[in-house]
């Protein structure tokens, strides 16, 4: 009678543990060391995942696997193990779509380290910006520069920063609609935004930014929802209309509600081709710098798996960023306001932009080690360091890891 109402009680702690609890257990299993969160209440679908066990067995088992092969990697690095625990805690710790950040990083920390031909991995590279190598930061005005990444090829020390690839358009209207919940009494409804084609950077930026401030926007769909309405169509700042689909519950039914989008690779690269400005001061002068973005499904629903779309929409969009935006002498304050007095010209931030790598995440679904697809677009017109295929040929030399496309323009520079 004893043994079996301990057995009860223990699975009553379980369910009553919070997320944050979950994942903190979690992980002090791996790491075999207690883990303090200043915040056990916060949820998000990265640890709401992992606590749902038998749901995404899948992910949680990749995610497992991946912590572990970073604490064996990293385990003579007492400092790089502390920073590895403060990242993997900080995915606890944030709501919406930013646990992608601190995820991202931790999966392309992983993709490096399998490659086992890379030296001297290091995470993460800071430093003041006169101890550092020379760097944008440094020129603008800055004091710090942290990069997440660094590693060495074959005689040649590269630096990267990462980031988690989240559509604009998608993150900021999810940002509207979130605010939206608290201003209709309705809760059996579902919303979204429709026929979505045009979402160039600069201009969705600067719709939705200045709806989520002004709250016009806001306000006209809560009127549509206490009314009942079916769909609703806004002029933003910009002239263009943004259309917006409703659906309520059916009596004995379940809510179901179906919007369009519509996607083609090369007008996706063209809107998407000053979002990689975002990282001016992520990059150096002298020593070759790329920026990794990490696309995952669940916060990035327009790119999955490594298909012909995805590849056409990587290679069109750093083509444009290395070489259409390398004859752009524009100074980059008209876009960052920040900027303004720094003397930095669209041309300058994309000649010291070594590469881009893209990573395909795709441990949700995935069980064998084929976990990530890579693609690598070097700059031909790179002034830092200008480097080709043939640098990167190291990453062919690891047995049983999937090496990435590599893409260098050299017969398409034009």
């Amino acid at each position: 009678m004893v043994t079996t109402r301990v057995k009860r009680q223990l699975i009553t702690n379980i369910m009553n543990m919070t997320q944050v609890e979950k994942y903190k257990e979690l992980i002090e299993n791996i790491f075999e060391q207690t883990i303090d969160f200043s915040n056990v209440d916060i949820e998000n679908n990265c640890i709401g995942a992992l606590a749902r066990i038998n749901d995404f067995h899948i992910f949680r088992n990749n995610f497992i696997e991946r912590l572990k092969r970073l604490r064996e990697f990293f385990r003579h690095s007492e400092e790089t193990t502390k920073e590895l625990i403060n990242t993997i805690k900080s995915i606890a710790q944030t709501k919406g779509y930013k646990w992608s950040g601190p995820y991202s990083e931790l999966v392309a920390l992983d993709y490096w380290i399998q490659f086992t031909s890379l030296r001297n991995i290091k995470y993460i590279d800071r430093g003041n910006v006169n101890d550092f190598e020379d760097s944008i930061a440094k020129k603008i005005g800055q004091q710090e520069i942290d990069l997440d990444i660094s590693f060495d090829l074959i005689g040649t020390k590269v630096y990267s920063d990462v980031k988690s690839l989240i559509p604009t358009h998608t993150e900021l209207v999810d940002q509207i609609l979130k605010n939206l919940k608290s201003k209709v009494s309705k809760k059996d409804y579902l919303i979204g935004i429709d026929d979505v084609y045009e979402v160039d950077y600069l201009r969705t930026k600067e719709d939705y930014v200045y709806e989520l401030q002004k709250g016009t926007l806001i306000a006209e769909l809560a009127k549509c929802i206490n009314a009942e309405k079916r769909s609703y169509k806004h002029k933003l700042k910009s002239g263009a209309t943004a259309s917006f689909r409703i659906a309520y519950k059916e009596d004995g039914g379940n809510t179901i509600l179906s919007t369009m989008r519509e996607m083609e690779p090369y007008k996706l690269a063209i809107d998407y081709k000053y979002k990689v400005l975002d990282y001016y001061n992520k990059l150096l002068l002298n020593q070759p710098s790329i920026i990794t973005f990490v696309i995952n499904p669940w916060f990035n629903q327009e790119l999955n798996g490594m298909s012909e779309f995805n590849r056409t929409f990587f290679r069109a969009l750093s083509r444009r960023v290395f070489i259409e935006l390398a004859k752009n002498d524009n100074d980059m304050s008209a876009y960052f306001p920040e900027l303004t007095g720094k003397n930095l010209k669209i041309s300058d931030v994309s000649s010291n932009l070594t590469g881009i790598v893209f990573i395909m995440d795709n441990s949700i679904l995935v069980e064998n080690d084929n976990l990530y697809d890579g693609y690598v677009a070097l700059n031909p017109n790179a002034k830092n360091k200008c480097l080709d295929r043939r640098d990167f040929d190291v990453l062919n030399w690891t047995q049983g890891v999937k090496a990435p496309f590599i893409e260098d323009f050299y017969y398409d520079n034009y």
